[in-house]
């Protein structure tokens, strides 16, 4: 018989667990406005442990013109800063002052124990 139950679930920032850290790399004209991190562990069948770290975010381009390949990548770190898991998102192209609203999404034995996070913002 196949067991779901969320054994954990909680938005990080809203309870103010810890403070988390992003920073995004000025290497393109791709401004973080905002972002948040979402952690959960779950169990699947036969006991199953599984779990998931979820960082939703908008983007915007500060650029005159269109950016092109635009792509954001997460490193998800856990309370010692150690690194469980990186994950990237890609946009063909963003348009002058058009935002982007991004969700990066890490599935992995332990990526409920996200607690921080850094984001890179890159275009070829």
């Amino acid at each position: 018989m196949q067991q779901y139950g969320i054994l954990v679930s909680l938005t990080l920032l809203a309870f103010g667990v810890l403070s988390l850290h992003s920073s995004c790399t000025p290497v393109s004209s791709i401004e973080i406005v905002n972002s948040e991190l979402t952690a959960r562990e779950f169990t699947g069948d036969q006991n199953v442990k599984n779990s998931m770290a979820v960082l939703t975010g908008t983007a915007r381009n500060t650029k005159d013109s269109s950016i092109r390949n635009c792509i954001i990548t997460v490193t998800f770190y856990d309370t010692q800063k150690n690194s469980i898991g990186v994950v990237s998102t890609a946009r063909e192209s963003l348009g002058p002052g058009e935002t982007w609203s991004f969700v990066v999404q890490l599935t992995s034995p332990d990526a409920w124990k996200a607690r921080s996070y850094n984001i890179n913002v890159s275009n070829n």
